[in-house]
C-alpha cells in the first residue's frame, strides 16, 4: 500500500470529490512531488509546505478567480458570468482536408485549426490528450503526431501535467475540457503565480512553463474514470483497448472498434459510477474561458460548433477559413447549445443540493466567478454593491436591505470605497443573490470602484462637478473591466477629501487665476486667503507664484475688487499612485482636462498598462510606470488622445 502524505489538496479537493484531474497541480510543482493515481493526484513524498504552495494556488476547485482572470483574457470586454459565456463569433465548421475530417471529431475543425497554427508558426507544440484506449497527456510536436491524437477521449486525463515536459516549446496551444481550461488560465494569470515567477524548487530554480498562445476548449457534459469505464465496457463485450474513436451524441457514448460501432446509454454509465465525481459538480459545459470553444452541439452531424471568444480566437477562425483549412456556415442552433449548457447547470444544482443535504464537504469554488464576491473568514461571502460614487437612491438601498435579509445575515456595511456590502452570504445562495442583483439594476463590477466627493453641486469649495462624472465613468466602464486594482478618485477641489492623489487614477478640480492689475489695489486680501502662500504683494499689486499655486480658486472667491479672475477651469489627472503597502502620490498626466477628455485618457492609460505589464495579477499601475519610465509611459498615453 502506498504511503499517504499529508496534502491540502488531497484533504480539501480530492477526498471531497471535487478533483477534475486537470493536472495543473502536477505541472506547476517545481519538485515533481505530485503523481496521478487512479483515484486522483497524490504526493509521492513529503512536502515541507504541506502542499500549500503553487499547487494550491493553481487549483481551480479551491477557487476559480474567474472574475479576476477574465480581464486578463478578454481585456476591457470582460463581462459577468452567463450560461454560454461571452464570445465574438459562432459558426459551424469542418476541416477541408479529408484525412483530418476522418481522424478528427465532428468534421475535424479543431484539428484543422491546430494544423493551421503549426503551419503558420503560431505554435511549436500542443498540449493535448493522446491515445484513445488509455488516454494520457502528451506534447504534440509535429503534424503527424497531431493527426495521431485527433478526436475526443472520454476518460479523465491530467492533460496539463504535460506542461512540465514542454520546456523546449516556446509557444504552445492547449486543448482541453472546461476544467482544464480553468486550470491553464489560473496557471497563466492567478495573482501570485506570474507575480512571483512561480514557486522556487529545492534546486533553487523555478518551474518553466511555455507561453500559452491559444487555449482551445471543448464542450463537455461529463468525463469517465478509465478503470470503471473499461470494466463497464468489458461487461458489454467491448475491450476498451480496441477503441479507435469515441463520441458522445445525444444520450449515448458511441465507440468505434475494428468490429464496428457500439453504443452505451449515458444513464447506464452514470448508474454504474463511471462518471468522475468532480464532473458531477461542474458548471461549465462550453469552456467559457477559452480562446476558441468547440463541440458538436448545435451544428449537426459532421460539423463542429466553433465559438470565437477572445479577439485572437475569432481571428484564428477567420484566418484558418481564409487559408482554406476549414469551411464554415452560419447555421447554428443556439437554442440547443443553451439547452445543453442549461442541463449541466441543472445537474450541478441537483448535486450541490444533494451534497449539502448529506452534510458533505463543499467548497464553493465558483463564487469568485462573480465580480465583487469575496470570501469571509467564517466560510461565507460578502458581496460588494457599487454606488454612484457614494450616492444610492432609496429604492436601491431598500433592495440591498431586502437582499441582505433574504440571502445574507441581515447586515449591510458602507465601505471606505463608497460601496455597500451584503454580509454573511452562504455559498449556496451566491447564484440566487447575484441573479437578483443583476435583475434589479444593481452592479458589482466596473472600474475599480470610482470614489468622489460631493463636488460643486453640494460643497461651496467645489470647483467642478464630481458625482455625475463618477456615475458616467462607472457606466462607461461597467462592461470594460480595467486592470486589477485600478482605483479612481475624483475630488472637487484642492482640499482633496477623497485623497485622489493616492488613487491609481486621481482626478481633481482646478481653476487657474490671474490678476487684473488695473482692478487690483494691493489690499492683500487674496494673500491672506491663500493657504499655500502663493500670493504676495509686489509694488502694490498681487503677484501669483505659479510653482506654489494649487489652483484652488480661493483668491478668486475672496477678492473684494474682482481683480483675481478665472481664466481656465477643468480637471487635473494624476496617475500611478498607491495608498497600500508602499504609499506614493500620483504623477501629473495632464492639467485642465475637459470632462469629455477623461474617459479617453483612462482608456489610453489602461491600454498602455496592458501593453507593458509583465506580471498579470496584482501588478499596479505605478509599478509598471516605473519599470517603463514615467516620462515614456505618459508620452505614450498622451499620444493616443
Amino acid at each position: 500500500m502506498m504511503e499517504e502524505y499529508k496534502w491540502f489538496l488531497r484533504d480539501e479537493v480530492v477526498d471531497a470529490g471535487l478533483c477534475t484531474f486537470c493536472g495543473a497541480c502536477a505541472a506547476i510543482c517545481p519538485n515533481g512531488r505530485i503523481e496521478f493515481r487512479a483515484d486522483g493526484p497524490a504526493l509521492k513524498e513529503e512536502c515541507p509546505r504541506n502542499g500549500q504552495g503553487a499547487c494550491m494556488d493553481v487549483c481551480q476547485r479551491v477557487v476559480t478567480f474567474a472574475s479576476k482572470i477574465g480581464p486578463n483574457i478578454f481585456g476591457f470586454k470582460a463581462k459577468p458570468p452567463s450560461l454560454l459565456g461571452q464570445y465574438e463569433t459562432m459558426v459551424a465548421a469542418r476541416a477541408t482536408d479529408p484525412k483530418i475530417q476522418e481522424a478528427g471529431q465532428d468534421g475535424g475543425a479543431v484539428t484543422a485549426l491546430l494544423s493551421y497554427c503549426m503551419d503558420q508558426g503560431l505554435v511549436d507544440g500542443i498540449i493535448a490528450t493522446g491515445d484513445v484506449g488509455k488516454p494520457s497527456s502528451r506534447v504534440v510536436r509535429s503534424k503527424e503526431e497531431l493527426i495521431e491524437t485527433a478526436g475526443s477521449k472520454y476518460s479523465a486525463v491530467p492533460v496539463l501535467s504535460a506542461l512540465k515536459d514542454a520546456e523546449d516549446i516556446t509557444n504552445a496551444a492547449v486543448v482541453g475540457l472546461p476544467c482544464q481550461v480553468y486550470g491553464i488560465r489560473k496557471t497563466q494569470f492567478f495573482p501570485g503565480m506570474m507575480a512571483h515567477g512561480y514557486e522556487v524548487g529545492d534546486n533553487g530554480e523555478r518551474i518553466k512553463v511555455p507561453n500559452v498562445a491559444y487555449v482551445i476548449g471543448l464542450f463537455c457534459t461529463e468525463n469517465f474514470n478509465y478503470d470503471k469505464l473499461a470494466g463497464f465496457m468489458q461487461e458489454k463485450g467491448v475491450d476498451i483497448s480496441t477503441v479507435r474513436k469515441a463520441a458522445i451524441h445525444l444520450d449515448s457514448l458511441i465507440v468505434t472498434t475494428d468490429r464496428g460501432e457500439h453504443g452505451f446509454d449515458l444513464n447506464d454509465l452514470w448508474n454504474a459510477g463511471c462518471v468522475q465525481d468532480g464532473c458531477v459538480i461542474c458548471r461549465d459545459a462550453v469552456s467559457k474561458l477559452a480562446d476558441v470553444s468547440a463541440g458538436y452541439m448545435g451544428s449537426g452531424n459532421g460539423w463542429t460548433t466553433l465559438i470565437g471568444r477572445t479577439a485572437k480566437g475569432a481571428l484564428l477562425i477567420k484566418a484558418a477559413e481564409e487559408a482554406g483549412y476549414i469551411e464554415t456556415k452560419p447555421d447554428i442552433d443556439l437554442h440547443r447549445i443553451e439547452e445543453f449548457a442549461g442541463l449541466k447547470m441543472q445537474r450541478f444544482n441537483w448535486e450541490l443540493a444533494r451534497r449539502l443535504d448529506e452534510g458533505k464537504k463543499v467548497k464553493f469554488y465558483w463564487a469568485s466567478d462573480y465580480p465583487g464576491v469575496v470570501g469571509e473568514v467564517k466560510g461565507t461571502f460578502y458581496v460588494k454593491i457599487k454606488t454612484n460614487a457614494g450616492i444610492i437612491d432609496a429604492k436601491q438601498i431598500a433592495k440591498a436591505a431586502e437582499l441582505a435579509e433574504k440571502y445574507g445575515d441581515g447586515t449591510l456595511e458602507v465601505t471606505a470605497r463608497q460601496c455597500v456590502e451584503i454580509q454573511g452570504v452562504s455559498g449556496a445562495n451566491v447564484d440566487k443573490l447575484m441573479t437578483e442583483i443583476y435583475a434589479s439594476g444593481l452592479a458589482t463590477i466596473g472600474m475599480g470602484y470610482v470614489s468622489a466627493c460631493v463636488g460643486m453641486d453640494y460643497c461651496k469649495e467645489g470647483l467642478v462637478e464630481t458625482k455625475k462624472l463618477a456615475s458616467e465613468l462607472t457606466m462607461a466602464f461597467a462592461q470594460k473591466l480595467t486592470p486589477h486594482k485600478m482605483k479612481v478618485g475624483i475630488a472637487g477641489c484642492a482640499n482633496d477629501c477623497v485623497r485622489s492623489r493616492r488613487h491609481d487614477i486621481g482626478i481633481r478640480g482646478q481653476v487657474r487665476p490671474e490678476i487684473d492689475t488695473e482692478k487690483c489695489n494691493g489690499c492683500g486680501r487674496c494673500a491672506e486667503l491663500c493657504r499655500v502662500d502663493a500670493i504676495s504683494i509686489v509694488l502694490g499689486k498681487a503677484t501669483i507664484d505659479r510653482d506654489k499655486c494649487v489652483t484652488c480658486g480661493w483668491c478668486i472667491r475672496g477678492c473684494p475688487n474682482e481683480a483675481a479672475v478665472e481664466v481656465e477651469r477643468g480637471y487635473a489627472m494624476m496617475i500611478g499612485a498607491n495608498d497600500a503597502r508602499r504609499p506614493a502620490d500620483g504623477i501629473l498626466l495632464k492639467s485642465f482636462c475637459t470632462k469629455e477628455e477623461i474617459p479617453k485618457l483612462i482608456d489610453a492609460v489602461s491600454n498602455t498598462f496592458l501593453k507593458y505589464r509583465t506580471k498579470p495579477g496584482r501588478e499596479r499601475l505605478g509599478n509598471v510606470m516605473r519599470q517603463v519610465g514615467e516620462g515614456r509611459f505618459i508620452k505614450e498615453v498622451l499620444d493616443q488622445v
